[in-house]
């Protein structure tokens, strides 16, 4: 009995990368539809980002549904997002993850300990 050839490595890439897209895409619409404004500021921008709470270096190896959520994904404003990446501020979620509430936890460059800002 013969096998049939597997198919080309190549080919099999590609399919994961298509997948990763769209499941990125189909993640950044339900949260853009879920917030429509910034969840740190509130303010209605004209071009939302979205932030994963969990990095993808975090959750690297798992499947891209676990990484890219509307549990794991928030909508921030460019200058909200910048804020984040910097670590100027800590978003930390509570059971529900992004689903639920957010506190904001603002970093003071003088001080070690973080001291709780706003909550949403």
């Amino acid at each position: 009995m013969r096998f049939p050839k597997p198919r080309p490595q190549r080919l099999v890439r590609q399919d994961k990368r298509k997948h990763r897209r769209d499941v990125i895409r189909g993640a950044r619409a339900q949260v853009m539809q879920r917030d429509r404004r910034c969840r740190v500021c509130g303010e209605a921008a004209v071009r939302l980002e979205m932030h994963e709470l969990k990095s993808r270096a975090q959750l690297r190896g798992r499947p891209p549904e676990e990484i890219f959520n509307t549990a794991n994904a928030l909508a921030l404003c460019s200058e909200c997002h910048r804020r984040v990446t910097e670590r100027k501020i800590e978003l930390v979620a509570g059971a529900d993850g992004a689903d639920g509430k957010i506190v904001v936890i603002e970093r003071r460059p003088d001080a070690r300990a973080a001291t709780p800002a706003r909550s949403e």
